[in-house]
C-alpha cells in the first residue's frame, strides 16, 4: 500500500462524469480504496482545476453540488502550492516535457512525499524521483496496491 498517493484532477472528474461509465467506476474504486487507507493527497490546484472543469463540462452539476464535492475533497488537500512548488514544477516541465500545470502537480506530490501519482495524463509506470506514475484506468487498485 502506498504511504501517500497524489490523485490527479482527471480521476475526480471521471468519478463524477456519468458519460464515461467504465472510467467512472474505476475512478470511484481508486478513490474509495485510497481513502479507506488515508492515502489520498491533493493540492489546491486540483480543487481549482476540478471546479473549473465541472463548471465547463458537467452541466448537470449545479453550484451547490459543486460546493459539496469540493468540501468532501478538503481533508485531502494537504500538498503545498507555494512559490517553491511553481519553481519545482518549472524544473520538472523542462526535464520531462509535461505541461506546466501537470508539472506543478508533480512538484506538489514530491514535496508531500508521495510515492504514487495517479493520472492518465502522464507516462504510465514512469518514475520521478521515488514516485511512480500510474494510469488508474490501466490498473486495478486492489491488485496494484497488493503487489507493492
Amino acid at each position: 500500500m502506498p504511504s501517500v498517493c497524489f490523485v490527479d484532477t482527471n480521476v475526480f472528474l471521471y468519478a463524477k462524469d456519468p458519460t464515461t461509465p467504465g472510467k467512472r467506476e474505476r475512478a470511484i474504486e481508486w478513490i474509495e480504496v485510497l481513502s479507506a487507507s488515508h492515502s489520498v493527497v491533493i493540492s489546491p490546484q486540483v480543487l481549482n482545476e476540478f471546479a473549473h472543469n465541472v463548471i465547463k463540462k458537467l452541466k448537470h452539476v449545479g453550484p451547490d453540488l459543486l460546493r459539496e464535492y469540493l468540501e468532501s475533497m478538503l481533508p485531502w488537500c494537504t500538498a503545498p502550492l507555494v512559490a517553491a512548488t511553481s519553481l519545482g514544477g518549472l524544473a520538472i516541465h523542462r526535464r520531462f516535457k509535461f505541461s506546466l500545470y501537470d508539472s506543478v502537480l508533480v512538484a506538489s506530490a514530491i514535496a508531500s512525499g508521495c510515492d504514487l501519482f495517479l493520472s492518465e495524463d502522464l507516462g504510465d509506470r514512469q518514475r520521478i524521483e521515488r514516485m511512480r506514475i500510474v494510469n488508474p484506468f490501466n490498473a486495478n487498485p486492489l491488485l496494484y496496491l497488493e503487489e507493492r
